[in-house]
């Protein structure tokens, strides 16, 4: 076999590959030889037509069979020979058979692009807030334990934020046909949840039992029930019955209610740690993308197309769960140019791994699993058989690296309080 690579527009390149006659005839003799066991016709029994009739009646089939199959067999080879880093399928652009009895054919492929080295240098990390979370931001932590745990009784006066109320719901107007429902009766929707739509929360209070409203609805993009995401729906709603909040102390009792502290004051305390650990992740965050958008910057290397549109297919397919009237060019302008830094930070941060050394240990992915076993009250054996399972560890490793590398890049970034 002999392979040339042809540099086209690009990251993409041809191969043509060249296969000898006795490699053809090898094949062919085979693919006969299988047609011929499988071939029924009249006067002869199954696996018996002379060869010369197959040939004859079935050649070009055979021929095709045989060409699929060499191109099939020999394109790993090709590309490993060529020491190609193949990022797409391959398109077949020409095939023929030549007159000596040998095939040449033409592959087009597209390229990872090639990167000597990876430019980390200027990298600038702005600096983390250091100040403690304050004291209004565990304190509405507080009330949401105090909502949490209250008791309701029935009020004869207007409904007040944070009440909960009784009400008959019926639709008014619904443009995409969500609710097959005409209504709903004796609904209840409590005014201080943070899930309940902000229509009602803005609206609700005021009205006395009795009073009918009608309030568009807006439901947000991200709303949990997907089938309501991104709706607008006008309901009629009519007031049944107020329902006040009786809110409990913040005591010793309320903690040992929650089960996650005996006393008030360590509730108070977990509160506030939890949310210190919430800042950092969310500082942590920050950081990730301040470093992967300096990197991809200073290193802006081409993305295959082929890439790209794997990317963008698996997004549409995502976003269609939940809107499936979003349409291909809806979701290229949406997501495109994140989709190619995601593809480019990939690609570099796997050959940056390789350039500095940074390697995956044992160690890591053991300790990994640990901490998964640990946070899901279950068994390391356990955790381990279910990754094995689901062909997650691949992913997991490749996720330590990553994490590795924005270590490795923190390390090196100047802490500012800007970033460039």
């Amino acid at each position: 076999m002999k392979v040339e690579v042809e540099k086209a527009d690009g990251l993409k390149r041809k191969l043509v590959v060249e296969i000898p006659a006795d490699t053809v005839k090898s094949e062919e003799n085979k693919q006969l030889t299988d047609f011929r066991k499988r071939v029924e016709l009249k006067g002869f029994r199954k696996g018996k037509v002379p060869m010369n009739m197959i040939k004859s009646l079935y050649g070009n089939e055979v021929k095709a069979m045989v060409a699929d199959e060499i191109v099939k067999s020999s394109y790993p080879e090709a590309v490993r020979e060529s020491a190609l880093r193949v990022a797409s399928y391959p398109n077949v652009t020409a095939l023929k058979f030549t007159e000596e009895g040998g095939l040449n054919y033409t592959v087009e492929v597209e390229v990872f692009p090639e990167l000597e080295t990876v430019k980390y240098d200027g990298l600038k990390l702005k600096a983390s807030d250091t100040e403690e979370v304050p004291d209004e931001a565990v304190e509405e932590i507080v009330s949401m334990y105090r909502v949490r745990y209250s008791e309701t009784r029935k009020a004869e006066r207007a409904v007040e934020e944070g009440d909960v109320v009784i009400v008959d719901m019926q639709k008014v107007d619904d443009p995409r046909g969500i609710m097959p429902e005409a209504g709903f009766a004796d609904v209840e929707i409590d005014l201080a949840k943070q899930l309940t739509v902000k229509e009602f929360k803005e609206q609700i209070p005021g009205m006395k039992v009795g009073d009918e409203k009608e309030i568009t609805v807006q439901y947000a993009d991200d709303y949990p029930n997907e089938k309501f995401a991104g709706a607008t729906i006008t309901y009629k709603v009519k007031l049944n019955e107020v329902k006040e909040r009786i809110l409990p102390e913040f005591n010793d009792a309320l903690a040992k209610q929650t089960g996650q502290a005996e006393t008030a004051l360590e509730l108070r305390m977990k509160i506030r740690e939890e949310l210190n650990k919430e800042k950092q992740e969310i500082a942590r965050n920050a950081h990730r993308q301040q470093l992967i958008k300096q990197l991809c910057n200073l290193n802006p290397i081409q993305i295959p197309d082929a890439l790209v549109d794997e990317y963008l297919e698996a997004a549409l397919k995502d976003v269609q769960q939940s809107f499936p009237e979003a349409t291909k060019e809806d979701v290229e302008k949406e997501y495109r140019e994140s989709g190619i830094e995601s593809i480019r930070w990939n690609i570099l941060f796997h050959r940056l791994a390789d350039q500095e050394h940074i390697e995956v240990l044992p160690e890591d992915t053991e300790n990994w699993i640990k901490r998964l076993a640990e946070n899901n009250n279950m068994p390391v054996e356990q955790a381990k058989e279910a990754l094995n399972r689901s062909g997650r560890l691949d992913g997991i490793r490749d996720s330590i690296l990553e994490e590795k590398v924005l270590d490795f890049l923190a390390e090196k970034a100047e802490k500012t309080t800007e970033t460039s």
